[in-house]
């Protein structure tokens, strides 16, 4: 290359690098909007699930006070469900308490506890928090075997309160049936007794706690009353146990 060429190019770039600082060249920016989003955590969850009935029979053995028979005398019956989670939180169980106690001398009393589960998590999930309650009761004066709860012409008020040892169901209670504080009609019509291989069945609601739906209970059988072993045929005891579908917030096993 000449001497005189190189300075014609020299003298050519030097114009050029004026030129692009004068006038800079914009680059070209796309229309579109880059957005940053954020994701919960779609994992976890509050979900009303219907927990298993318990349908296997539960019969008390031990013989706290008196003999084995109540002989027509009630029983006076007191049944509690309390729920909770295992220790991974992936079950949800029932610890179920019954005590009957014969209502004259010489006041024959059993009682027993039992723990059941009653739910299992989706696999992968975790039960975080159970959301609903956790514990129903229920009492009741058992009726004679064979005999009514309620006759027709009584004051169905009066026998409601009677037969429930004396107590009123909670608002919460009715509410979940549907019913006011002042429907007596409407929750007597609910309580059921039905005869079962000569026992007689009383499907009662709980007084309180809105977990459990119905307890289904024999009281007075009409023969020895109280068990001697766990065969349950012909003996006071729990006969089913319903729920009342429970909210739960299950979340990722993996979750923090």
């Amino acid at each position: 290359m000449t001497m005189k060429k190189a300075s014609l190019l020299a003298l050519s770039f030097l114009g050029t690098s004026v030129l692009w600082a004068q006038h800079p060249v914009q680059p070209k920016v796309s229309k579109q909007v880059i957005t940053t989003q954020t994701t919960r955590n779609t994992n976890s969850g509050v979900v009303s699930v219907k927990p298993e009935d318990i349908v296997e029979e539960l019969c008390p053995s031990a013989l706290l006070r008196g003999d084995r028979e109540f002989d027509g005398n009630g029983p006076r019956i007191k049944c509690e469900v309390k729920i909770s989670l295992n220790r991974d939180s992936t079950q949800v169980w029932a610890d179920i308490y019954f005590w009957a106690q014969e209502t004259k001398s010489d006041w024959s009393t059993t009682e027993r506890t039992w723990r059941k589960k009653i739910y299992d998590a989706p696999y992968g999930k975790k039960i975080a928090k159970i959301n609903s309650d956790r514990a129903s009761r229920t009492q009741f004066i058992s009726p004679k075997a064979g005999m009514q709860i309620f006759v027709p012409g009584q004051d169905v008020s009066q026998a409601l309160y009677n037969f429930l040892d004396f107590t009123d169901v909670n608002a919460a209670v009715l509410q979940a049936f549907g019913f006011t504080q002042n429907d007596k009609a409407g929750l007597s019509s609910i309580i059921k007794a039905t005869i079962d291989r000569g026992n007689t069945i009383v499907r009662v609601p709980p007084v309180e706690g809105t977990l459990v739906k119905f307890f289904h209970i024999v009281g007075d059988t009409g023969a020895q009353d109280i068990s001697e072993d766990d065969n349950c045929n012909d003996d006071t005891r729990i006969v089913k146990i319903e729920f009342f579908p429970i909210r739960l917030e299950l979340q990722s096993r993996t979750a923090r």
